[in-house]
């Protein structure tokens, strides 16, 4: 549910589509993207204490964290 607000898509696009300017094969992209995008999402929720829809600028943001968490 707290993906489920206008943006967050273009979100996941996003992060896709960089993972594809890096140079990774399109089907990993995609997987490493949703689930990048996932985790970045419930992130924020966690941050605002529930499953409220977050906004995407929020969850672009959190990528970065997504992202370390995997290192």
């Amino acid at each position: 549910p707290a993906l489920a607000r206008a943006g967050t898509g273009d979100v996941l696009a996003g992060a896709i589509g960089g993972l594809l300017a890096q140079g990774v094969d399109p089907y990993r992209a995609a997987v490493a993207g949703a689930y990048l995008h996932a985790r970045a999402g419930q992130i924020v929720a966690q941050e605002l204490g529930g499953t409220a829809s977050v906004l995407a600028g929020e969850v672009a943001h959190a990528l970065s964290n997504a992202l370390a968490e995997l290192n």
